[in-house]
């Protein structure tokens, strides 16, 4: 069950609380919209004032947050352990959350020395199974033949249901008492121990280990969660953490941020310092052994990997890299079925492409799906007076086949901005089914696309790709247009691409809106909105050479038959795919399938799908 609600947990005294607010902040400006918190803040001893700065964090993002008292007499066996010294008695509230928090069903217990950089929603929504716990392998525990799930406790999601039910505090407890003088890494060490076998391992990216530069953990090129590790925090000056910024970042929309001067001794000064600290400290480094092995794991094996090799792509398809150029090549048994598809006959003998029959098997309930997902926002759309047309090769499909192409099977819409912004609130508000719900949704593969998608909760690869259009401020002929094109493709690659990596999702909205405003649409008031055109968003790098329409090409839209039913089209359809593809009623030089065309699909992507259909057939009947 895919949940939006969120229970995430922190443990903290007075002295951590300002780490605790960095915490905070990071999860949300990261959090999408459907994202919602309830923070259960552990207090060890925090003062009134800091409490007020925590709470003021919800500015960022509404949320709940409860404080938590902890009465440290509960935890008087655990402050017997001898282990790490800078471990506090804050770090074995933990192992008791069950009874501290006994409404609680499943939580993610987050340490005060971490940040986070994505959305937190598909790590709280890992399926668990018989695991108690998840968590990333331990940087300094990856060996240990004895227990080889042993995880870092910095980053856990806890089954407290599971906890409660097998009376494990108890076993966390006899445990302690029965090694008091053995356990060498407090918590962390019980939490492993006691539940060997029975803790499931996480990729690295949802708790990197940051410590030092020769720590291969620290050189994991896209984060999503960072651990800071080492004795020595970001707080601390001339830290060896390669990710220190981050936490500078996300200390900047807290009550504690730092003055621009202050700002830039602990960034740009502090960079310089903690090389030459780190190399005081290991003035050999060259020499150790984990220095090449994360050279080689950092940036050699990349290098090699751009030179020459083949990788999986996805289900149907491999990539070549041959010195830094990547060729996209079928799977063979992909390239026996489309030769086999009907689609690929018809091709083949040049017959009439409109007489193409429609899809069957699994693409074509892909494709029933997704209009029973693009069905829910043409009622919202109409429920809100909000503006839409089929797009790029939906709209094709409507004109060429009345309805999908054979072998395409998601959705595009394009609206114009006014109503894109609107559009999010007007689902909340209106949409009749809760599994489907519309959100950004940013890909990871090039973090500067980041566009509206209809989704569905329980089965990500059903989606509708929203586009939006913006009022350029005049209309220009063709060769302006085409000029414009080449300017706007650049600025989009010197300031959006090469800083999305390092932005939130939230930021780079941001960053899309300014660029737009800024640098891209003409300034001034526009005294006859139909004499302009229209231009593509930034939002979304495509590929085509000219971004712009006319307004009388959008407007005023109309009516077109898809798949048995009538949606909003452009009011010239013909003309702007004609300026898009050329001869649209023409087959492709190269027939591109679905996304998910061949995709193997779990039982309950089946399920999902096929109740999608049912409501689909219940409604037009």
């Amino acid at each position: 069950m895919i949940e939006n609600k969120m229970n995430i947990c922190l443990a903290c005294d007075n002295n951590y609380a300002k780490y605790a607010g960095v915490v905070l902040a990071s999860i949300l400006k990261n959090a999408s919209n459907q994202d919602n918190f309830v923070f259960y803040i552990l207090d060890g001893g925090i003062s009134d004032e800091n409490k007020q700065n925590i709470e003021s964090l919800k500015s960022i993002k509404s949320c709940s947050m409860e404080f938590v008292s902890i009465n440290n007499d509960l935890f008087s066996d655990y402050m017997r352990v001898k282990s790490h010294k800078y471990l506090s008695i804050a770090s074995y509230y933990r192992l008791k959350l069950a009874s501290l928090l006994p409404e609680v069903n499943k939580i993610l217990y987050f340490d005060c020395d971490v940040v986070v950089n994505e959305s937190l929603a598909d790590l709280y929504n890992t399926e668990m199974g018989d695991y108690v716990v998840a968590g990333v392998h331990d940087i300094k525990k990856r060996k240990v033949r004895s227990n080889p799930q042993y995880v870092n406790s910095g980053v856990l999601l806890m089954d407290l249901d599971k906890i409660r039910k097998e009376n494990l505090e108890r076993d966390f407890l006899d445990y302690t008492l029965n090694n008091i003088d053995k356990i060498k890494c407090g918590d962390q060490e019980i939490i492993n121990e006691v539940l060997k076998g029975r803790i499931k391992v996480l990729p690295d990216e949802w708790n990197v280990q940051s410590s030092n530069f020769i720590n291969r953990s620290s050189f994991t090129k896209h984060p999503k969660i960072i651990h800071f590790v080492a004795k020595r925090k970001p707080w601390h000056y001339a830290s060896f953490s390669p990710h220190r910024d981050y936490y500078f970042k996300y200390l900047q929309y807290t009550p504690w941020k730092l003055s621009d001067e202050d700002y830039k001794h602990w960034t740009k000064d502090n960079q310089r310092d903690s090389i030459i600290a780190y190399l005081k400290y290991r003035p050999l480094f060259f020499i150790r052994p984990l220095f090449y092995k994360a050279l080689y794991y950092s940036y050699i094996k990349d290098f090699l990997k751009n030179i020459f090799s083949i990788e999986e792509y996805n289900e149907t398809h491999y990539i070549l890299h041959i010195i830094f150029v990547k060729i996209k090549f079928a799977k063979p048994q992909y390239h026996q079925k489309k030769k086999q598809a009907d689609f690929y006959y018809y091709k083949k003998n040049n017959i009439d492409i409109t007489t193409i029959p429609p899809a069957s098997g699994q693409i074509r309930d892909i494709q029933l799906a997704n209009l029973a997902l693009f069905q829910e926002l043409d009622y919202v759309c109409r429920q809100n007076n909000l503006r839409y047309w089929l797009d790029a090769g939906t709209l094709i499909g409507a004109i060429r086949h009345k309805g999908f192409i054979p072998w395409d099977d998601d959705i595009d819409i394009g609206m114009p901005r006014e109503d894109y912004e609107k559009v999010f609130d007007a689902f909340q508000k209106s949409s009749r089914n809760p599994d489907i719900f519309l959100d950004y949704s940013r890909s990871k593969k090039n973090p500067s696309l980041c566009i509206l998608k209809v989704q569905h909760r329980t089965c990500p690869m059903l989606f509708v790709d929203i586009f939006p259009f913006d009022v350029y401020g005049k209309s220009m002929n063709t060769e302006a247009q085409l000029e414009r094109t080449k300017e706007i493709k650049e600025i989009r690659k010197t300031r959006v691409e090469d800083a999305a990596r390092n932005l939130s999702r939230q930021e780079l909205l941001q960053l899309f809106d300014k660029t737009m405003k800024n640098e891209i649409l003409q300034t001034g008031t526009i005294t006859d909105i139909e004499d302009t055109d229209y231009v593509w968003g930034i939002d979304f790098n495509h590929r085509w050479d000219n971004w712009f329409t006319n307004y009388h090409v959008i407007f005023p839209l109309k009516t077109i038959e898809f798949e048995g039913g009538q949606y909003y089209c452009l009011n010239n359809p013909e003309a702007f795919l004609k300026r898009v593809y050329g001869d649209y009623m023409a087959y492709p030089k190269k027939i591109t399938f679905g996304h998910s065309m061949y995709k193997k699909l779990s039982e309950k992507d089946n399920n999902t799908i096929q109740n999608l259909i049912k409501d689909l057939k219940r409604n037009d009947g």
